[in-house]
């Protein structure tokens, strides 16, 4: 071993030496922060790693270790070991970025764990190593390999020193109000170059439900709760032995002792109180229409089993007042969980530093793209459900994502260009 030719056993020796390495590198210093790569320090580390990589390749004639590296006894246990860790970091959870990890070894945050990074760094430099190779003996039957090459050391040193540069934020826009702060993962606070104003909000629902619970509040069957769709075409339905029959419906209600001191109080003061805290909501005779902030969807419904039969309002509640319970017997009660959202957008106005002013809307899975920024709709007030005035966007920029995206079309582009080209050996 480590004879003037090397083999799989030295390569392979290697890549253990760089997994035993790396942990111990995090067991003392602890894992990798990024954040120490943000520019310009990435784009110093990057022209120290090419000029590394071009020496390394000039003095590969003097130096075997250096033309070791272009040979697949050096490639084979570099991607084997790669592709153990990558299998690891799919197969343990890992923590949110920023978080420290849940293990003491590391695994769960994979991207920060030394092992991990010198394998991969091991990999690039191997990757790089063969593309100048190729490129310094060209011809036209080694084409594919190298564009694939170029690709992947492109694609992976991208994504790898421009993590530093991504930002991931929270804004809060209230109604109304121009915000241009946002928040990060820590909770501090960036000023960004757009300002976001959110004119509306808007969310469409899924029709209510009906379930039957027990004593105890918990949904039956046990294990499988049944429940009834009260859309538009609800008349009847059977939920634990009771058919249940819709005598009313209000789409948006709120209890009949609300409704008649909304005349008496200012807007303000109806806006702030809840009306559970008062009792009214659920010692309510009746619902009412009211097509206010808070209003929920209420069901006059009729339950009947056998002799027995009983009517009453149930509804969902809201921010304004809680839910509306129809109680059968002792261990049956007929409720309405909250509507699910099907679907919520926002209508924003979008100001740019240059003077841009840009009216769109946002809404999940389809983010708005500006100035090097994406904006996805997140969340909203929860609690106030569809009448929230507050929504909650995610900002995401990567300024290094269009290097790794040409990276991904090179490494395609070559793996198209072998149906061309016949294969040839890349050592010779």
């Amino acid at each position: 071993m480590w004879t003037q030719l090397w083999r799989y056993k030295e390569g392979t020796a290697i890549a253990v030496g760089l997994l035993v390495t790396g942990e111990l590198l995090q067991l003392t210093v602890g894992p990798v922060e990024w954040k120490i790569f943000m520019w310009p320090a990435n784009a110093i580390v990057l022209a120290v790693f090419l000029l590394f990589l071009a020496v390394a390749y000039l003095l590969r004639s003097r130096v075997y270790a250096c033309r070791f590296i272009t040979t697949s006894y050096a490639a084979v246990p570099a991607l084997a070991a790669a592709a153990l860790m990558t299998v690891l970091m799919g197969l343990t959870r890992q923590v949110a970025e920023g978080s420290p990890p849940a293990d003491p070894v590391g695994l769960t945050r994979m991207l920060s764990y030394w092992p991990f990074v010198l394998t991969y760094v091991w990999m690039t430099a191997i990757v790089a190593q063969a593309a100048i190779h190729q490129l310094a003996h060209f011809s036209w039957r080694r084409l594919p390999a190298l564009v694939s090459h170029v690709g992947i050391f492109i694609a992976l040193t991208a994504a790898t020193l421009g993590s530093a540069d991504m930002q991931r934020l929270k804004m809060y826009c209230m109604e109304g109000q121009p915000e241009w702060r946002a928040l990060d993962d820590r909770q501090q606070v960036h000023e960004l170059p757009i300002a976001i104003q959110l004119n509306q909000f808007t969310i469409d629902e899924y029709p209510p439900k009906l379930m039957m619970t027990d004593g105890k509040g918990l949904p039956l069957p046990h294990g499988k709760p049944a429940s009834l769709t009260a859309d538009s075409s609800f008349r009847s339905g059977t939920l634990q032995g009771w058919t249940i029959r819709l005598l009313r419906r209000i789409e948006n209600a709120a209890p009949a002792t609300l409704g008649s001191m909304a005349g008496k109080m200012p807007p303000q003061m109806m806006h702030m109180m809840r009306m559970d805290s008062l009792g009214l909501a659920r010692n309510s005779n009746g619902f009412t229409e009211w097509k206010q902030p808070g209003a929920a969807c209420a069901l006059y419904v009729e339950a009947s089993r056998g002799n027995e039969k009983k009517e009453g309002w149930v509804s969902c509640g809201s921010y304004m007042f809680g839910m509306q319970t129809l109680k059968l017997d002792a261990t049956h009660t007929l409720v309405m969980p909250n509507r699910e959202p099907r679907r919520f957008v926002s209508d924003i106005e979008i100001y740019t530093r240059n003077g841009q002013n840009v009216a769109t809307v946002v809404e999940v899975n389809k983010p708005y793209s500006i100035a090097g920024w994406k904006i996805y709709q997140l969340s909203y007030n929860e609690q106030m459900g569809k009448w929230s005035n507050m929504s909650i966007f995610e900002l995401v920029t990567d300024p290094w994502l269009p290097l790794v995206y040409v990276g991904i079309f090179l490494l395609l582009a070559g793996a198209l260009l072998m149906l061309f080209f016949p294969h040839t050996s890349n050592n010779k």
